[in-house]
């Protein structure tokens, strides 16, 4: 139990620096470890709680940068793409799941790192905006990671990062707290695999701890090494995942 709680607790603090830092961290970070270690649904599930309360420290610290019309855009297809989601990861093999998942974050990934005048979007399009929040809100269901397919957005429609990473927060905060309680109320979530509340309650201060490191690292990084970071996050999450579904199939 003292490993599982040390990785638990390491994951989740270096998942809430480069959270503050990125925009990214949490759910990438932290959901491999506690897929591994609860489950697929209870590890996902405890994520999407942890990430909770880290968006809500976040989103405060940063809400004088955020842009609340895409916010809302984005926040309302969050919405849409979590309902089907709730469905799929009922039914759907897990495994399976977690390949489709990780490939679409490598491929949407891939995408973006294309010359940006080939692929650009109307910043003010909302169709993109709908588009890319649903996948959002499905990827967050399913796996605790709606941060790379709205990190793709953000490079195809050149959103300033530092404003993204601003609005990301509290679009993350409406993610998962939709996705946790879809999985509590409708396929029963509640179940995190026997965690004990001393644990929660040191992780969610490991959320506390980590954001005010990061709040210190970001004021010293300059925007495109905060690019690099989150792609490069992005990436080795979606390929954490898709390892662990190949992983489960064989």
């Amino acid at each position: 139990m003292t490993t599982i709680a040390l990785s638990l607790l390491l994951s989740v603090f270096v998942g809430a620096i480069l959270q503050r830092i990125t925009g990214l961290g949490v759910g990438l970070v932290t959901g491999p470890v506690l897929t591994t270690v609860l489950g697929p649904l209870s590890g996902v599930t405890m994520v999407n709680g942890l990430s909770t309360i880290n968006a809500v420290n976040n989103a405060w610290s940063v809400r004088k940068r955020t842009d609340w019309h895409r916010f809302r855009v984005l926040a309302g297809a969050l919405l849409l793409g979590s309902l089907p989601a709730v469905w799929v990861v009922h039914v759907l093999n897990g495994p399976w799941l977690l390949i489709a998942v990780g490939a679409s974050v490598l491929l949407a990934l891939g995408i973006s790192l294309f010359p940006t005048e080939k692929f650009r979007l109307d910043e003010h399009a909302r169709i993109p905006m709908i588009i890319f929040g649903v996948i959002g809100g499905f990827m967050s269901t399913v796996a605790g990671i709606a941060g790379p397919a709205l990190t793709v957005y953000a490079r195809l429609s050149r959103w300033d990062y530092r404003d993204f990473v601003a609005t990301l927060h509290p679009i993350l905060l409406v993610a998962n707290t939709v996705s946790f309680l879809l999985k509590v109320f409708l396929i029963g979530g509640l179940n995190f695999g026997g965690t004990p509340v001393w644990l929660w309650a040191a992780a969610v201060a490991m959320i506390f701890v980590g954001a005010w490191f990061g709040e210190r690292i970001n004021a010293r990084i300059s925007t495109s090494m905060a690019k690099r970071i989150a792609t490069l996050l992005a990436a080795a999450g979606a390929t954490v995942v898709l390892a662990r579904g190949v992983t489960g199939l064989l």
